[in-house]
């Protein structure tokens, strides 16, 4: 209303000048009330000054009125627009900023629609004011997932804006019955089931049949084993729909993906002998919800951009952008033939099968902390403490697959100069990558065997573990499994290190859900401090174990190793 004030006032004022210029009576001049006529003025001056003060009025409604056109003309009724940042799947990205645009020109918000990998999606989630306002997931599954991950509540603006069946693609796919034998598949291909739904459609499916009572469990477990194993050994660099479609195009391998991204492939290559199917259990749908995350302070503006996005989603022009690039509405309609969907009873049991999968299906990435102290030089077993767990890591070393990352330090106090009490014997890298003459597999495991014949001095445990976690945080991968391996036989002899107290808060204080790492520790005969090594796991979700005498050191490092990667390791 100020504004329209204004523009009034304006008005009013350039019709005051105006009379001034003509020797009206706004001119300024010092005239007598009889100058003006107000004596002497005959009826007519009275009309004349009548139509005066209606032409007066005209102007100022005119300039009200105009003001109020130019105002809505130059910021489309909105006066400043707001500025929302959508994170989207990758395949809905291109659908989604045509049909923004449409939104941003019926509404007051303007929408900035960027890709989001599946892997990123937790980190951006916790940025706080930086975060994005609204996230288009793939999957409720994947969004409740990773709100879950990030300790936030799952906020749909909308469950579902579209939907995609998932299918299996190639050249020779033969007739499917069930998921477990799409995961038995040889040479399959499918996405990250920790990141992406075309990666846990397999597991979902598979799932569904145990929830019917159709599939024991340990058959279950056998099959995503399979696929566990075969995704390790044959991971792709850029691990992504096109890419696996692509790779599905010239080599005829099998790949798990959506109708929506084949149709699109087959769009663009004509010619190709690829063919999709369904097994014939039925299939899971990928229903791409829209979700509020914006900060708290954000919520409500997110909310209504949100709603306003929808409101153009489901318009004519929405409903063709989507369907032009191959997707089914959120009812599954609109594309393609209809599809039996597989739906499960409690769709939490899908997380603890990817809490196996973790173990399963996802790499290791570890830093290796042993302890040089002195009192490693033990006697026990016929060699040293240091000897068995010599013993013990070339052997633990020798169950980690290829696409497993280790690093190595050797701590004790002062070990890596004056106040540092770690010392790198080998940097993170995977097993198989080339070092000197082998791998970084011999590389470590000569690392092992110098570091621990290198002893002396007393256990500085509580800063090598902080700074060994702070490390592997520091340097995190989101393709991998991370975390810290902690081996020592005492405890911490440092006077100068911070205490345990200021450990665990320190832990607890950069503790990050999107870049969690575990710390796992092993105590080596009854003199390791069990209570403390226990309380350092439990704080970063880790676990412990202790090898209460010479002979159990082997066993518990193996056992741990084991814990790692399962039985499926190699």
């Amino acid at each position: 209303m100020g504004r329209h004030s204004s523009d009034a006032d304006r008005g009013g004022n350039e019709w005051t000048r105006a009379a001034a210029s003509s020797g009206g009576p706004a001119s300024g001049a010092s005239r007598s009330d009889d100058d003006f006529g107000f004596e002497h003025r005959e009826a007519g001056s009275g009309r004349r000054g009548g139509w005066l003060w209606a032409i007066v009025a005209l102007v100022a409604v005119v300039a009200l009125v105009t003001g109020v056109i130019i105002w809505q003309a130059g910021s489309g009724g909105c006066g400043d627009r707001t500025r929302v940042a959508v994170a989207s799947d990758a395949a809905m990205t291109g659908p989604l900023r045509e049909v923004a645009r449409q939104a941003s020109a019926d509404s007051c918000y303007d929408y900035d629609v960027q890709t989001a990998a599946g892997a990123d999606v937790p980190g951006l989630l916790t940025q706080g004011a930086a975060a994005p306002d609204l996230w288009v997931a793939d999957s409720q599954v994947q969004a409740r997932r990773v709100t879950t991950q990030v300790r936030r509540d799952l906020d749909l603006v909308a469950p579902s804006i579209a939907s995609t069946p998932t299918v299996v693609a190639g050249e020779n796919v033969p007739e499917l019955g069930t998921w477990v034998e799409v995961m038995k598949l040889p040479d399959l291909r499918t996405g990250s089931p920790v990141d992406t739904s075309t990666g846990d459609a397999p597991i979902i499916g598979a799932l569904a049949a145990v929830d019917a009572g159709e599939l024991p469990e340990e058959k279950f477990t056998e099959a995503m084993t399979i696929l566990a194993i075969q995704q390790n050994n044959a991971r792709l660099t850029n691990d992504n729909e096109g890419t696996r479609l692509n790779l599905a195009n010239t080599s005829g391998v099998p790949v798990v993906t959506t109708e929506q991204q084949y149709e699109l492939f087959m769009r663009t290559h004509q010619g190709s002998k690829l063919t999709s199917t369904i097994p014939a259990s039925g299939t899971v749908m990928l229903d791409y919800p829209l979700v509020n995350t914006a900060s708290a302070a954000r919520q409500q503006v997110a909310d209504e951009a949100g709603a306003a996005l929808v409101a153009a989603l489901g318009t004519d022009s929405g409903r063709k952008a989507l369907t032009d690039a191959g997707y089914r509405d959120a009812d599954g309609n609109g594309v393609g033939e209809p599809v039996k969907e597989l739906q499960l009873r409690d769709p939490s049991s899908v997380d603890k099968a990817l809490r196996q999968w973790q173990v399963l299906g996802v790499p290791i990435r570890s830093l290796v902390v042993q302890d040089t102290s002195g009192s490693m030089e033990t006697p026990a077993g016929g060699t040293t403490r240091a000897g068995l767990l010599i013993d013990a890591s070339q052997t633990g070393l020798k169950l980690f697959p290829n696409n497993t990352m280790i690093g190595g330090w050797a701590f004790g106090v002062d070990k890596g100069g004056d106040g540092q009490d770690w010392l790198e014997m080998a940097p993170i890298r995977r097993l198989d990558a080339r070092s000197g003459s082998g791998t970084h597999r011999d590389a470590l495991s000569r690392a092992v065997e110098e570091g621990l014949s290198d002893l002396g001095g007393g256990t500085g445990l509580y800063d090598t573990t902080l700074a060994a976690f702070k490390k592997v945080q520091d340097t995190y991968d989101p393709n991998y499994s991370n975390s810290v391996i902690i081996m020592t036989d005492g405890q911490n002899e440092d006077p100068n290190s911070i205490s345990l107290d200021e450990l665990l808060a320190e832990l607890k204080r950069l503790e990050d859900p999107a870049r969690p790492v575990l710390v796992l520790t092993i105590g080596i005969s009854d003199d390791a401090d069990s209570d403390a090594l226990k309380q350092i796991a439990e704080a970063t979700g880790g676990t412990t174990y202790v090898a209460e005498n010479a002979a159990d050191i082997r066993t518990v490092f193996v056992d741990a190793i084991q814990a790692r990667v399962a039985a499926a390791g190699r």
